[in-house]
């Protein structure tokens, strides 16, 4: 994804306390223990900064007082940020599966709790009706989105990788396909369930929920950079600070201990999506 203005603006003030202290970027990048490509994605705003990570820069390069705080009170701002869809998908909505493909492929795990089957579990048909649906900007190119929104499943096989999912009994009831387009979804959702690193909850409608999200949510377990991503009709929103981050891992462990798992779930996305 760019670099949003928050990111950008903290890069900056980032690399003007490493130049003020007369540091290259690879004796920074051994002062902090990161890498040298690390330190320059952090200056081009490419790099989510912590607090923590603010505040070990400003150590390192011997920041005054008045820097550091302008520094940690950046990395507050970066922490959250909240993007529009028209400016999102400026470049098209197939632009945009683009961008996920490259969050995801930055992840260890990736943890998604959604009121609809998510992108990466998702048939073409069942794709093609939930990305105009999600076309509040307007752009109309679903079936090249839908097509690099298929192309991103690939990285389902990568068992390098972790895909959690809690989907609330209610998602699967949504119709966003045909009667033949639901069963495939359902084939679906059992097949890619049987991947040693793909696992699939259903949180019952008669189970007690742990915790009450007012939208889906993807917990993206970046190595040094973890971030949390929400969608709503309009919005994107980015939380990379630690107490958001703590509240929705707690939130999802939760839902995912009251849900079911197995042939419990199976039988759940049979009847809902099969009647059968």
């Amino acid at each position: 994804m760019e670099p949003t203005i928050g990111q950008r603006r903290i890069g900056a003030a980032l690399k003007a306390l490493r130049v003020r202290a007369g540091m290259s970027g690879s004796a920074l990048a051994a002062e902090l223990g990161w890498s040298q490509a690390g330190v320059s994605r952090a200056e081009l705003g490419q790099r989510r900064i912590s607090i923590q990570d603010a505040t070990q820069w400003a150590d390192a390069t011997g920041a005054p007082a008045d820097a550091r705080a302008e520094l940690l009170g950046l990395a507050e701002d970066a922490a959250r940020e909240v993007r529009s869809w028209w400016n999102v998908h400026a470049g098209g909505l197939a632009r945009r599966q683009q961008e996920v493909a490259a969050l995801e492929a930055r992840a260890e795990r990736i943890s998604n709790y959604q009121l609809v089957v998510p992108g990466l579990l998702q048939v073409a048909e069942y794709a093609a009706r939930a990305l105009a649906l999600a076309d509040v900007s307007g752009q109309g190119d679903i079936p090249a989105a839908a097509a690099a929104r298929m192309r991103r499943q690939e990285i389902l096989y990568d068992q390098s990788r972790q895909f959690d999912y809690v989907l609330p009994e209610t998602a699967l009831h949504q119709r966003l396909a045909g009667p033949a387009g639901m069963r495939a979804q359902a084939d679906r959702l059992l097949s890619l369930d049987s991947l040693p690193n793909v696992s699939i909850a259903v949180l019952p409608l008669a189970a007690d929920p742990p915790a009450l999200p007012s939208a889906g949510f993807v917990i993206y377990e970046i190595p040094g950079e973890p971030l949390v991503l929400i969608e709503t009709l309009t919005d994107e929103l980015l939380f990379g600070g630690e107490r958001e981050l703590s509240a929705y891992r707690a939130a999802f462990d939760g839902m995912r201990r009251a849900s079911v798992t197995g042939d419990e779930a199976h039988a759940l996305i049979r009847s809902a999506m099969t009647g059968r």
